[in-house]
């Protein structure tokens, strides 16, 4: 249909004033629909930029700057975490500056003169964050100099800690421009940084030179290696900062199939960058007697704050001839040694007056005999009888049998039989102890070898070759047995199985180019080590019987060849023993068996310290 339209008869006001309501109501509208199409504000994207600097006085890496205030300004507020333990100067000063935040500025105070020509760093590390979302300006630092010029090399590299390779945080790391190897014990460093959490450290302004590399976890934070109980790591090789141009290949925009193609690019790189520092703690502690108790009227206990090389002895005050009155019993490093009394005369008594006598070191570190006499006391607490029940009363008192402690029921197929006695036993029958092996059901007497323990005397082990999936029983006739008080066992009956092969998994490792002076280890998840074994010539090595579970591979390059790995020692110039772990953790099933290639020549400490450790808590 088309409309014919006469414009002659068009009321020209009217319709201006149409199309001004149309127009309002129009507006209206889209206003209303924007509105409901908004809803509340988001308040805009999240903030997760870090903090950056607009301005500073001075200027980093100024010269001629002697004043004693660093200002520089931020283009947000900021706030400062935990700066007291990650702000580091190097050199380092007698008195630590005052360091504020305030706002968006940054202010540092310095409470002491600045030494001329000189070039100060300050390292902030990642206590730096904004006041809003908490975005931390990593790893920053600012320099200046009181001099004619900037020195600009560098230093870097990472610190382990030594006997697991976890990464070693907060820890100093020192440049020390006297070469002499007390320099250390003696001058405050001419440099220094800190780790972070991956033991990670870049030494900042080292003028050119040769120095000695050291690092410290500094408790009296005297900069000085001062104190034995500090763990420390030293460098062999002397230091000589400078730099090269490298050439390294972009990563990111390649093709893999056109190789020849790759973009090559030279960059700036300071010398020496990665440097490894192994940090331990020296053998430091004084021997001292920590405590004593006599908790049974026939059980003397001494505690020692640490190993001795030698098992302590004791007499009786008055009655030094009765040279057999004591058996003696001690802990793998005689740091806890036991003395029972084998005469009830003796061991009856409340009180007794006994005299020990152990090795102690002088302050020249020299070796003499220190005497204690000990008043050892014990009161015997009577027990509270049960009420008996009417039908009970004529029925005697049990008489204490003499019981056997620790026995297993399941045994490995490479492990021992063994039980601990209460006491220690002053009559023991060995051949009232019999062992059955069930063929089926019927049980045959088989020959066995039966130890007591040297350390632990009141241990016995079987030791035998057992049948995987064997059953067992170990029979003790009654009375064979009597220890210190006069108890005598009853009849014992103890069944054994041992475990099947199929319970357990075999690993065989296949390691390329050993070296005769490896040992190498399998560790649990708790990083105990279960087995051991030398490295052979052929670099094959099978570990048999082993629970399922996790593990981990290690070597230990044992130099004095002892079986074990051993801190280091600075005032006799002994670097720890080095660690090479296998690159994965392998998981044992049941009844599996599995081979290890290991080329130990591949192993990268910072790789497997990222992905398999963590750094230690502090004590």
């Amino acid at each position: 249909m088309i409309i014919f339209i006469n414009l002659r008869e068009i009321n020209y006001s009217a319709l201006k004033k149409r199309l001004l309501h149309i127009g309002i109501v129009v507006l209206i509208v889209f206003v209303v629909k924007s509105c409901a199409n908004v809803g509340m504000p988001t308040g805009g994207e999240k903030d997760e930029d870090p903090p950056v600097v607009v301005r500073s006085t001075p200027r980093n890496n100024a010269l001629n700057y002697q004043k004693n205030e660093i200002i520089i300004e931020f283009d947000e507020l900021i706030e400062l975490k935990d700066v007291r333990q990650k702000f580091v100067i190097s050199p380092p000063m007698n008195e630590q500056p005052t360091v504020e935040a305030r706002g968006n500025k940054l202010e540092v105070i310095f409470n002491e003169d600045l030494q001329p020509n000189t070039t100060y760093s300050l390292d902030f590390a990642d206590a730096i964050v904004d006041n809003n979302e908490g975005n931390v300006l990593e790893n920053y630092s600012f320099s200046f100099s009181t001099g004619e010029f900037i020195d600009s090399l560098k230093v870097s590299g990472n610190v382990w800690d030594a006997d697991d390779l976890s990464p070693s945080e907060g820890v100093f790391v020192f440049l020390h421009e006297n070469l002499n190897d007390t320099a250390v014990q003696t001058l405050v460093p001419i440099r220094l940084a800190k780790t972070n959490s991956v033991g990670e450290f870049s030494i900042l302004n080292v003028r050119p030179g040769q120095y000695r590399l050291f690092a410290l976890d500094d408790a009296n934070r005297n900069f000085k290696f001062d104190q034995p109980g500090e763990k420390m790591a030293w460098s062999d090789v002397i230091v000589e900062p400078s730099f090269e141009y490298r050439e390294f290949v972009d990563t990111i925009h390649i093709d893999s199939l056109e190789v020849d193609s790759l973009h090559r690019y030279t960059k700036l790189v300071y010398t020496p960058d990665s440097a490894e520092l192994y940090l331990f703690q020296h053998d430091y502690e004084r021997q001292y007697l920590v405590s004593e108790e006599r908790k049974e009227k026939a059980k003397l206990t001494y505690y020692f704050n640490r190993d001795q090389e030698q098992v302590p002895t004791i007499e009786l005050t008055g009655k030094e001839e009765l040279s057999d009155l004591f058996l003696t019993e001690s802990s793998f490093n005689n740091d806890t040694v036991t003395y029972w009394i084998n005469d009830s005369t003796y061991y009856n008594m409340d009180s007794l007056s006994v005299r020990l006598r152990y090795q102690m070191l002088d302050s020249m570190d020299v070796p003499y005999t220190r005497i204690d006499t000990i008043a050892m006391y014990h009161f015997e607490v009577e027990k509270k009888k049960k009420k008996k029940k009417k039908k009970d009363d004529d029925k005697p008192e049990p008489i204490p049998l003499l019981t056997l402690k620790d026995v297993k029921t399941k045994v490995d197929v490479y492990g021992k039989i063994s039980f601990e006695l209460k006491a220690p036993a002053v009559s023991f029958d060995y051949d009232a102890i019999n062992l059955f092996f069930y063929e089926d059901t019927i049980p045959v007497l088989v020959d066995f070898e039966l130890e007591k323990d040297t350390i632990n005397i009141r241990r016995y082990t079987i030791d035998k070759e057992w049948i995987p999936g064997g059953k067992y029983e170990l029979s003790i006739d009654s009375a064979s047995i009597v220890d210190i008080y006069g108890l005598h066992n009853g009849p014992i009956r103890s069944s054994i199985t041992i475990k099947e092969i199929e319970d357990y998994g075999i690993v065989y490792i296949k390691i390329i180019d050993p070296q005769d002076n490896w040992l190498v280890q399998v560790l649990n998840k708790n990083d105990d080590v279960v087995q051991q074994r030398r490295c052979p010539a052929s670099g094959k090595i099978g570990f048999r019987y082993l629970n399922p579970g996790q593990y981990m591979f290690r070597i230990v390059v044992d130099e004095n060849d002892n079986g074990q790995w051993d801190d280091g020692n600075y005032y006799e110039r002994i670097q720890p023993e080095k660690l090479i772990y296998y690159h994965e953790k392998v998981t044992l099933r049941a009844n599996w068996d599995g081979l290890v290639e290991w080329n130990p020549n591949k192993f990268s400490v910072d790789l497997f310290s990222r992905q398999f450790r963590k750094p230690k808590k502090k004590d």
